[in-house]
């Protein structure tokens, strides 16, 4: 949850990707790291990727129609002739049983409603992707159905032009609590071994609890000081957290952050400050707790207008007493 240089634009670590979370990350590298995202983003040696990401996206997106829809023949087109579904600790096996199954889940609850937000798409070569998300299921249309939360983890490849679900497990978890995050509450401070640039960050509970509001800052090389704002609030429609950061560079981002059993995962898309190169930033940056009074802050999967730079190094917060 802290600034995070994405090639200068710093993001807070509390959303997913264009979160608006805690994150002031190293600022250090903010000039030189702008610099070389400039140049790589201005080859665009990752449109392919870039192209196929947002395919795979609209791919999910075409699966929810689908559904609303009833469109069983337009549902089985998603998924490999030997596909593979594990869900509610049932496995199916075959496209033909995955779309029975479908099927009978639309006929036993005929008003049922599906969302579906992909988070993460890693290509894992020119036809062949690992695709991960949120699902969100209600019973019925009605206002006061209650939505359930569901995480997926799906392989997807490229067949015909078309890219299909290979396999695809399916786990419900329970709602995101603002009280999740609670122990952020206080004062931390890091300092990076290599340029000895110190990160202060601060996080308060705010409108009588339901807010987490976080407070960074650092030193850039200019001595001026960069200050990040963030705002992280549990959406209870949704079943996430999601996060909101502004920069007093002119930089925001907004996403949202789930939990893994281990660590607070933050997928954040944003737009840089101004004078900066590109248009849209993303990130995943992930939290590790390490006991009460200290945890890692890493930020990987770093993408400027759709070219990958290099990930950042970790950094140790610490408590101050």
């Amino acid at each position: 949850m802290f600034i995070h240089d994405y090639a200068g634009v710093i993001m807070f670590h509390s959303c997913w990707l264009g979160w608006v979370s805690p994150c002031l990350v190293v600022a250090v590298s903010l000039q030189a790291g702008m610099q070389a995202v400039g140049q790589e983003a201005k080859t665009g040696k990752s449109t392919p990727e870039a192209s196929a990401i947002a395919e795979i996206r609209q791919a999910d997106e075409q699966y929810a129609k689908a559904r609303a829809a009833r469109d069983f023949k337009l549902l089985a087109n998603q998924w490999t002739a030997e596909a593979e579904l594990t869900e509610g600790g049932k496995k199916f096996a075959g496209r033909e049983a995955i779309v029975a199954y479908i099927r009978q889940l639309v006929q036993t609850h005929p008003t049922s409603q599906m969302r579906v937000e992909t988070d993460q798409v890693r290509m894992l070569g020119d036809t062949l992707a690992r695709v991960s998300g949120t699902i969100r299921m209600r019973e019925s249309e009605s206002a006061r159905a209650s939505w359930f939360t569901s995480r997926f983890e799906s392989l997807r490849v490229k067949e015909e032009g078309v890219w299909r679900i290979a396999s695809s497990t399916v786990e419900q978890v329970a709602d995101a609590s603002i009280e999740d995050l609670a122990w952020l509450a206080g004062a931390w401070r890091t300092t990076d071994k290599t340029s000895g640039q110190v990160i202060e960050a601060s996080f308060e509970k705010v409108q009588g609890g339901k807010l987490l509001l976080g407070r960074m800052s650092t030193q850039g090389k200019d001595g001026k000081t960069i200050e990040v704002l963030q705002v992280l609030q549990a959406d209870r429609r949704d079943g996430v957290i999601r996060c909101w950061l502004f920069e007093s560079t002119g930089g925001r981002a907004q996403g949202k952050v789930e939990h893994d059993g281990a660590n607070f995962n933050y997928d954040l898309t944003g737009v840089p400050p101004a004078g900066i190169p590109g248009e849209r930033v993303e990130s995943v940056q992930v939290m590790t707790p390490a006991g009460a009074d200290s945890f890692t802050w890493h930020v990987i999967e770093r993408m400027v207008d759709g070219v990958r730079i290099p990930d950042q190094k970790p950094l140790i917060f610490r408590r101050v007493r």
